[in-house]
């Protein structure tokens, strides 16, 4: 019996693909903003892009109708991974769009690790999503769906600018989408991105306040411990968890604050 060709396993697959497609180009700042281009214009068209990914249009046709759009406006490398794109039997247009704007994001990661600011670019995006998270005026401006998701990045772009590295400038900005999904919920997922690639996998500490060195070292022993993994240790600062810590890594939360147990007591009591 066939899979869905919607299911996330083949999704996974294509983007995979893609992914491998992306590793065999050298990585350039060009590259990733040939890549972005692409996606905005084929969000900001749907014909376009219902045609050049529609699977019932001859894919020979289909690769004329792009080469004859894009050739003089990205490079050759771009170009390839379009192209590589056109091949992938994705499960709609909408699909094959996500699969380049990741590979704009992986391109713009790769760049950044190129230039030796692969951790620092991660660290910048982590940060600044819990700015956002900490800020609920900010948090609204970036999800207002009444502004234009271009007047979006540009408050972004105008927050990091002069602040932060070029790229992490770039990502940010690009996490701003006219989709469903949190404007913080995409910047986490840009940092596990950029853990993977180096093979790690991040986890999220949070405490009332900055951990020592001392409990730093010990939290990332237990957590290589229990995942076998390099991990990547990000640390965030709350307050009202009041004391103890919460960690999260995967789909796991250990949750030791004492605002936890304090909301247990108050269950039991009540």
């Amino acid at each position: 019996m066939s899979s869905s060709t919607g299911g996330s396993g083949a999704l996974s697959a294509r983007l995979a693909a893609l992914d491998s497609e992306l590793d065999s180009v050298p990585s350039s700042q060009q590259l990733s903003d040939d890549l972005f281009g692409v996606v905005d214009l084929l969000d900001g068209n749907s014909g376009l892009r219902r045609a050049i990914s529609d699977p019932a249009v001859n894919p020979a046709a289909r690769t004329r109708l792009t080469h004859r759009l894009l050739e003089d406006r990205i490079g050759p490398e771009a170009l390839r991974l379009v192209d590589r794109a056109l091949e992938i039997g994705w499960a709609g247009p909408a699909q094959m769009t996500r699969g380049l704007e990741q590979a704009g994001v992986r391109s713009e990661l790769r760049t950044a690790q190129g230039a030796g600011a692969g951790v620092d670019v991660e660290d910048e995006l982590f940060r600044f999503g819990q700015t956002v998270r900490a800020d609920p005026a900010l948090s609204l401006a970036l999800s207002d769906a009444d502004q234009s998701v271009t007047a979006r990045r540009g408050l972004v772009s105008g927050l990091l600018e002069g602040r932060c590295r070029p790229e992490s400038v770039v990502l940010a900005a690009r996490a701003v989408r006219a989709t469903k999904a949190s404007y913080t919920d995409v910047l986490d997922g840009y940092v596990r991105l950029s853990a993977r690639m180096r093979d790690e996998q991040v986890a999220v500490v949070t405490t009332a306040r900055g951990l020592s060195a001392e409990q730093r070292t010990e939290i990332l022993r237990q957590l290589d411990r229990i995942t076998g993994r390099r991990v990547d240790l990000k640390e965030a600062v709350d307050p009202t968890v009041l004391g103890g810590a919460r960690i999260s890594f995967g789909d796991e939360v250990i949750d030791g604050t004492v605002a936890r147990r304090l909301d247990q007591a108050r269950r039991t009591l009540g």
